[in-house]
């Protein structure tokens, strides 16, 4: 089964991987079973998933978890986005 993907804008622009590039395959991926290919097409997947659905219940429950805590989790993202998106343009994905 085959889903139309969205075309990554900033690679257009650009010419390089974006830091979600992967993204939408992986997903499609996940959706389909797949979860090592999951993993192999976008690595932070599951971290980012985790990051958002922690920030999203802190948020809905109106409590600050730990602050920090949500911090540290989105600074790690950023840089796991970063270097995924270093390690696809240098490996030339």
């Amino acid at each position: 089964m085959s889903f139309p993907m969205l075309p990554c804008i900033y690679k257009q622009l650009f010419g390089i991987s974006c830091p979600l590039c992967g993204f939408q395959r992986s997903l499609l991926s996940l959706v389909q079973g797949n979860i090592f290919d999951c993993i192999r097409l976008f690595p932070p997947f599951f971290f980012l998933l985790f990051t958002v659905v922690v920030s999203l219940i802190c948020y809905l429950r109106k409590k600050s978890l730990n602050f920090r805590f949500i911090k540290v989790l989105w600074i790690c993202l950023a840089v796991l986005l970063v270097a995924n998106a270093i390690y696809q343009n240098c490996a030339g994905l």
